[in-house]
């Protein structure tokens, strides 16, 4: 095994603990750091491919515990979403985009790290609209999981409901993606075939990060979910300029 192929199981391997512990954060930890050892379009399946590994890895240590009443609505507003977003992408700046959606993450995030919690009284409502977002993100800019996340932790659930919420959220999201890739013709069969050799980092990875998340605090779990969500919206404020300078 030669140093990239050490280099990409690492990032796999620490992208999935860190997935395994939020569930979420594969692609927004791992995208930065494997773009510097493969092609872009290649980093994009991996990404996908390997957080749905990784979120299978979990899903059965969450069953029974996450909220389909919630969970589905959310998931079928994310598809409606979807096309709105792909539409703005094509006739907006993508470095603008980024930029204000970056901005935009930050300040939630650091409005949730003061504990400030937005009381809604509709919820079905708000799921709604929050899956809307976020598959409106995931076809502009790639951010999906930051809006779903921010959403449960201002419900202010417990740490097993809110992960085992966003898993499942994310499973049927990642499955949705990896169809439409394929359906675009943006991802193929060898794609996956090429991606089958980081499942045992991705599941060493998983096997750590559930032995981790039984023992850490709820107080551990929220900081580590929020240093995530800043950092994605931190990602995307330096991919945006990046491309501005350009």
């Amino acid at each position: 095994m030669d140093l990239n192929s050490i280099s990409i199981f690492l990032i796999v391997c620490f992208s999935s603990f860190i997935q395994s512990i939020t569930g979420f954060g594969f692609a927004a930890v791992s995208a930065p750091l494997l773009l510097f050892f493969m092609s872009p379009n290649y980093v994009v399946g991996l990404t996908v491919f390997g957080a749905l590994v990784s979120n299978f890895g979990v899903l059965y240590k969450t069953k029974g515990k996450s909220d389909a009443q919630l969970i589905w609505p959310m998931f079928a507003a994310s598809l409606v979403g979807i096309l709105p977003g792909v539409y703005l992408l094509r006739i907006v700046d993508a470095s603008i985009l980024k930029l204000c959606i970056g901005f935009l993450i930050l300040l939630m995030s650091l409005s949730m790290a003061a504990n400030y919690v937005i009381k809604i009284k509709r919820i079905k409502l708000a799921t709604i609209c929050v899956g809307f977002v976020s598959g409106f993100l995931g076809g502009s800019t790639s951010l999906n999981g930051p809006p779903v996340a921010l959403f449960f932790m201002n419900q202010q659930q417990d740490k097993e409901t809110l992960r085992a919420n966003i898993v499942h959220y994310f499973c049927l999201a990642n499955i949705a993606t990896l169809l439409i890739m394929y359906l675009m013709k943006t991802i193929d069969t060898d794609t996956f075939k090429q991606s089958l050799y980081v499942i045992p980092g991705v599941l060493i990875g998983t096997w750590i990060g559930e032995k981790v998340f039984v023992k850490i605090s709820p107080v551990i779990f929220r900081r580590t979910s929020l240093t995530i969500i800043f950092f994605c919206g931190t990602i995307s404020i330096i991919s945006g300029i990046i491309k501005l300078l350009a």
